[in-house]
C-alpha cells in the first residue's frame, strides 16, 4: 500500500526528499487526507483528495 502512495507522489512531481518527509510525518496514521495535509504544509497541491467547497467559488453561476 505504501508503494502506491509513493508512485502517485512521484507521478505528481513531488521531490523525493519531500516524499520522505511526508511519509515520515504520517507513518503511524497513513491516509490520503493526512498525506495531502502534509503536502499542503510543504507548499504542494493536494494529490489524493478534492476540496469540493473550493470548486463552488469557481462554478457559482446564476443559470436562470
Amino acid at each position: 500500500m505504501l508503494e502506491s502512495y509513493v508512485y502517485e507522489l512521484r507521478a505528481n512531481d513531488i521531490k523525493e526528499e519531500d516524499i520522505q518527509k511526508v511519509l515520515e510525518s504520517v507513518k503511524n496514521r497513513l491516509s490520503e487526507e493526512n498525506v495531502d495535509t502534509e503536502l499542503v504544509k510543504l507548499g504542494y497541491q493536494k494529490v489524493f483528495t478534492v476540496d469540493y467547497d473550493a470548486y463552488d467559488e469557481f462554478y457559482n453561476y446564476d443559470l436562470d
